[in-house]
């Protein structure tokens, strides 16, 4: 299993749940959070500030306690909470029915200030390559590497062009694509896989202080010995 932020927020979760059941944790967190949270597990979705303090609260402990317990128990060093979701997964989650299949008369520079608004075949070749890879992506499913495998080029190189042409398109369109928190559906998987995932990280943590305590109790017996 990958030790990312994902699984350290498990067991922080779990940890601090003490006496508190599952279903309590649920009815705390309440539907929207509850929901946020899953997809983040789940790696479908970033949390937001609001969403992590909104579990501090059910968990009814001090959000910046809870960060840096996360941080403290955390391999991956220098990270705090999760940022907001990238360009593409706003894009996907928000926009992806007014995203035309077919390439629109755009170019690479047309909206950035220091460069020339005026059209260049350059300019138009290099988005049209990208917004062909971002179509790909975002209507047929297909991830980074596959793309970037059909092309000769490394996935995140096309993630980086898709990314581009994500944004020329939505500056285009008068869409911003930056710091958005992402609704989405309610999905019962998710949810389930939260608490499958706190049950689990619960066992292990049981697991651990019964091994533990194995050694301290094998010398007890033997000074029971007469």
């Amino acid at each position: 299993m990958k030790w990312d932020f994902r699984h350290h927020l498990l067991m922080q979760i779990e940890m601090l749940r003490g006496d508190i059941s599952h279903q309590e944790l649920s009815e705390r967190l309440g539907d929207i959070t509850e929901r946020c949270l899953a997809r983040y597990i789940a790696g479908k979705s970033h949390l937001t500030e609001t969403e992590f303090r909104d579990v501090a609260k059910a968990l009814r402990i001090d959000a910046h306690v809870l960060a840096s317990a996360w941080r403290e128990h955390s391999r991956i060093a220098g990270c705090g909470v999760p940022s907001h979701p990238s360009a593409m997964a706003v894009l996907r989650a928000r926009y992806a029915a007014r995203l035309p299949r077919k390439t629109p008369p755009l170019w690479f520079g047309a909206h950035h200030p220091l460069r020339s608004r005026q059209p260049t075949f350059e300019g138009r070749a290099r988005f049209a390559r990208a917004y062909e890879m971002l179509v790909d992506s975002v209507h047929g499913g297909m991830s980074a590497r596959d793309i970037g495998a059909l092309r000769g080029i490394s996935g995140e190189h096309a993630r980086q062009l898709m990314t581009c042409a994500a944004h020329t398109w939505a500056m285009n369109e008068g869409i911003d694509l930056s710091g958005k928190s992402v609704p989405f559906k309610n999905e019962a998987r998710f949810v389930k896989n939260l608490y499958a995932g706190l049950r689990f990280f619960g066992q292990e943590k049981f697991n651990e202080l019964a091994h533990r305590a194995l050694p301290r109790k094998s010398a007890s017996d033997r000074e029971e010995i007469p």
